[in-house]
């Protein structure tokens, strides 16, 4: 692949295509089996779907973050380096392995004892065993997607994954469409786990063969892994995941406690609209990640601080516009959506989209630094401060202060999660230069 900046650029152009083209037909199919099932049987589903999320968020040990640092060790460029990656992606491998195997169990336990409680649908126990077999399978087969970045082109990760989506489709509209009921959805989404694992499973196998690299084989002569590093990723990833769980999954349940349902349901209207900037994130994430750890492998750090600036100066210009077309388009959708309250949607939609521009423009050279530097529990700590300092304790004293009822105030409190938790790790690498070369006056222009 290309390493120009101009390359990486329209790499990341067209990964953000892709991830268009698969919201899009995610959008449909999620609309066909809406109308098929109907408001009540799609609501329960969406129930037992998000248990098991919360099951997931509580495995979830960020082993990607693990193998990254791995795969781009100083090691890994000698001359058993590719042995050294293969057992880093086996690694990977076997863990996501475990944790799937765990999160179908925690789920199949979780199902039976919570659904009931949130649903007045009757659910049936083939339903719980399909959901929790699917969440576990999503998670290995997420692990094979995630490590393509490491050596496949985007045109053809872009083209695995519009594929996926299409076969997220048709394995849901199918399922749902032999049998309109809970178990129908539950089926489609086994399916659809299973199709999606396999189809990225196989790619990942194939592009890594390319590069002498073994997935499920033991290579000759292949540098034995740390046990410590391993361990001390793990931990710190595993707390990273109950951060994530209360950032990203309980800031509804958070909002409701304080506000009514009109309030919570602009809030999370905001946040949908506000997410779709993440198409573009994920996607520059796919393409800038193995840049960035190249260059701290190679020791490039003036390198790295123009990729950094130029991530900064992408994430500006892309937040301008957004704020722009919401300030825009809002005003004429809001009634549309059935959204009366047209300032507090607009305003909602603009704090958080704010939040891109941290996470675009900061959080995506900076977390790989402390990836490679094996700093994540100072990144760990400091996000823990966030989600629980800024973002729980914010919103709700600035609705307590200003009275007004208004979710715009839990808006703000999620917006502070990503400054609270991103600038100590930027000022750190600024004091650590002796580490990491980083200083704005020496970066080269682009």
């Amino acid at each position: 692949m290309s390493r120009t900046h101009a390359n990486l650029k329209s790499s990341a152009t067209l990964l953000t295509g892709a991830n268009v083209a698969c919201a899009v037909i995610g959008v449909l199919q999620g609309l066909l089996v809406l109308r098929m099932l109907g408001p009540e049987l799609f609501g329960a589903a969406a129930v037992l779907v998000a248990i098991g999320a919360v099951a997931q968020n509580l495995v979830d040990v960020r082993v990607t973050d693990l193998v990254s640092r791995l795969y781009y060790d100083e090691r890994a460029g000698g001359v058993n380096g590719a042995g050294y990656r293969g057992s880093a992606l086996r690694l990977g491998v076997r863990i996501s392995a475990g944790g799937a195997a765990l999160i179908a169990l925690i789920s199949g336990v979780a199902l039976p004892l919570a659904a009931p409680a949130l649903t007045g649908v009757e659910l049936f126990a083939s339903s719980f065993l399909l959901i929790a077999t699917a969440q576990g399978i999503a998670y290995l087969g997420s692990f094979f997607t995630f490590v393509q970045r490491y050596a496949a082109s985007p045109p053809r990760m872009a083209a695995v994954q519009v594929t996926s989506a299409l076969i997220n489709a048709a394995a849901m509209v199918g399922c749902v469409a032999a049998s309109r009921s809970v178990g129908g959805y539950t089926l489609g989404l086994l399916a659809s786990a299973t199709g999606i694992a396999a189809l990225n499973a196989a790619y990942a196998v194939t592009v890594f063969r390319k590069d002498g690299i073994q997935l499920f084989r033991t290579q000759p002569a292949a540098p034995s892994i740390d046990r410590a590093t391993i361990l001390r990723f793990l931990s710190a990833g595993n707390l990273l995941g109950y951060v994530k769980l209360l950032h990203r999954s309980a800031d509804v349940i958070l909002v409701s406690v304080f506000c009514g349902d009109r309030e919570t349901g602009i809030y999370k209207l905001a946040r949908s609209i506000a997410d779709a900037l993440f198409a573009f994130s994920e996607a520059m994430g796919r393409v800038y990640q193995p840049r960035l750890l190249e260059l701290l492998q190679a020791r490039d750090h003036v390198q790295y601080a123009v990729l950094a600036r130029s991530l900064l100066a992408m994430a500006t210009v892309v937040t301008l516009a957004a704020i722009l077309g919401e300030l825009a388009l809002l005003p004429y959708l809001a009634p549309m959506l059935g959204v009366t309250d047209v300032r507090a949607l607009t305003l909602s939609t603009i704090t958080l989209s704010v939040s891109f521009f941290f996470a675009a423009g900061l959080q995506s050279w900076i977390w790989p630094a402390f990836v490679f530097f094996e700093r994540l529990g100072y990144c760990t700590v400091w996000s823990i401060v966030a989600v629980l300092g800024g973002q729980y304790l914010l919103g709700p004293a600035l609705f307590h202060a200003v009275g007004d009822g208004s979710s715009l105030w839990f808006c703000v409190g999620y917006l502070s999660f990503y400054p609270l938790s991103l600038v100590p790790l930027w000022r750190a690498l600024q004091r650590e230069r002796s580490t990491f070369a980083w200083r704005a006056q020496e970066v080269a222009t682009p």
